[in-house]
Order: C-alpha cells, then sequence, then structure tokens
C-alpha cells in the first residue's frame, strides 16, 4: 500500500524537527500568511476589520493545503516531498483536525461581513474547480500562478471591497507576484515547475527578486498610502533572493519552510506602520 510505504520512508526523517520545520509540515506556513496579510493590508489601508476575518481565512487555507497535501500522499511516487509523506504518517489526526475546522469556518463565514463572505464563498467556485483539475483529471494546470491569484485576491478582498483606490489594486497585484515567486523559489528547489513562464523565472530567480523589490521601492517613494505595503514586499523579495543562496546548503523541507517564513515580513513592519503611513 502507498501510504504504508510512505511511513515507513519517513518515519526516521521525521524524529528531530526544527520548530519552523514542523510549523511547515504540519501546513500552518500558508494559514498563517494569509492571517498576517490580511490584517496587514486592513491596517495599512486604515480598513476595520473584526478579528474573525483573518482567522476564518486562516482555517480556510489550512484545510485545502491540508487536504491537498493528504490526497497528493495517497498515491506514491518520486516527486512526493516531506510534507506529503508527513501528512501520510499522520493521516488520522489530519483528518480529525479537519472535521473540527470545517464546522469552525463554516461559524466564522456567518458572522463575517457579508460582502466579504460573498467574495470568499465565489473564490471557492474556482478553487474547487482548480482542484478537481488537479486531483480527478490529472491536468496539468500552472500552479504557481494560480496560487498567486487566489492569495491576492482573498488576502486583498476585504480591503478591495471596503475602498476603491489604485493602491490597494496595484498592492493587491504585486502581492500576487511575490506570491508567485515564493512558488517559484519552491519549484526551484523542487525541479517542478508546471508551466514555462515559471520555468524562465526558475532560471532567472535572483535577476526577478531584484528587480521586482526597486518596483517595489518605487512604488513606496511614490505612493505613501502603499508605502507600507511596498516595503513588505519588498523585503520579503530580498530575503527570497537571499535564500536563494542559501540553498544547496539546506535541506529541502527547511528551505521550503525559510522560504514561507520570508513572507512574513509585514510583522517585522508592524511597530512602524504608523510612521510610514
Amino acid at each position: 500500500m502507498a501510504t504504508t510505504a510512505i511511513v515507513a520512508r519517513s518515519t526516521e526523517s521525521h524524529a528531530r524537527r526544527a520548530p519552523l520545520e514542523i510549523w511547515h509540515l504540519l501546513s500552518l506556513d500558508a494559514p498563517t500568511v494569509a492571517a498576517v496579510w490580511t490584517a496587514f493590508f486592513a491596517a495599512s489601508f486604515h480598513v476595520v476589520l473584526p478579528w474573525t476575518v483573518p482567522l476564518a481565512l486562516a482555517l480556510a487555507v489550512w484545510i485545502f493545503y491540508a487536504a491537498d497535501r493528504l490526497s497528493d500522499a495517497q498515491h506514491e511516487a518520486s516527486s512526493l516531498e516531506d510534507r506529503h509523506h508527513f501528512h501520510a504518517q499522520h493521516a488520522r489526526g489530519f483528518f480529525v483536525a479537519i472535521g473540527f475546522a470545517v464546522p469552525t469556518v463554516l461559524i466564522l463565514l456567518a458572522e463575517l461581513p457579508h460582502t466579504v463572505r460573498i467574495a470568499w464563498l465565489l473564490l471557492v467556485l474556482p478553487l474547487m474547480a482548480y482542484a478537481a483539475a488537479v486531483h480527478l483529471l490529472k491536468l496539468q494546470v500552472p500552479k504557481e500562478w494560480m496560487v498567486g491569484l487566489f492569495f491576492a485576491l482573498a488576502i486583498a478582498a476585504p480591503c478591495l471591497l471596503n475602498q476603491d483606490h489604485a493602491a490597494e489594486w496595484l498592492c493587491a497585484a504585486t502581492f500576487g507576484i511575490l506570491c508567485w515567486l515564493n512558488c517559484v523559489h519552491i519549484a526551484r528547489a523542487e525541479s517542478a515547475a508546471t508551466d514555462r513562464a515559471t520555468a524562465w523565472a526558475v532560471d532567472h530567480f535572483r535577476a526577478i527578486t531584484l528587480a521586482f523589490a526597486i518596483a517595489n521601492a518605487v512604488i513606496a517613494v511614490c505612493l505613501p498610502q502603499a508605502r507600507s505595503v511596498a516595503l513588505a514586499l519588498m523585503a520579503a523579495a530580498l530575503l527570497l533572493r537571499a535564500l536563494d543562496r542559501l540553498e544547496p546548503h539546506t535541506s529541502a523541507v527547511r528551505m521550503r519552510a525559510f522560504a514561507d517564513a520570508a513572507l512574513l515580513t509585514p510583522l517585522l513592519l508592524w511597530p512602524l506602520l504608523r510612521y510610514l503611513q
């Protein structure tokens, strides 16, 4: 049985893990990024959100990522990574946690602002279509771009629905590009690019991240209302570029954890938020 083989292979490799690696293996990295950026977007653009908004998004993202990795882990293949082995080894625990998380998300959704709830529910339809294309139809979908698009729309939606300023849309678009760059970095480490644009970006990663950082520095200077978000994006891109140099000396699971942690730059800028606006 494929799952049994995965468990046998992974028992020893998971014996000792750093906290950051466990954070990644538990599929908590993407939900953390989602919650932090949702709250940071709102704070940067003076949108008042209840605490249930980032919490609901974090739980929904965790459910999707955990379910996606559990599904992948059912099929033994050379492309499976540590995160899939970990989910197979602890599948029962993940299923129990998902069983609690789903009704919790539904309860939180009922309490969200109406416009945010509708926007997120509308995103569920294309998201389910994407999951079906990947797991049921086995289609080759450019997932790096899809991750960037869905993350940008879900995280920026509460701000985009409350205001109609070009700065918010620009920041949402650049955040989507940052998420794509994060996926490019992971694809580079795992040799798993799914489209030509991502494959090209893998080969020119340092130049692209530098150009992206410079572009956000320009945005920070020219658009004061977008300064805090642009600086956080710039810092994250530079961290991803720096991590690229560590790749030959770091394990794949630790490098992926570092890459996701690099997106948490809003936590560094939050104490300075009042001075950046």
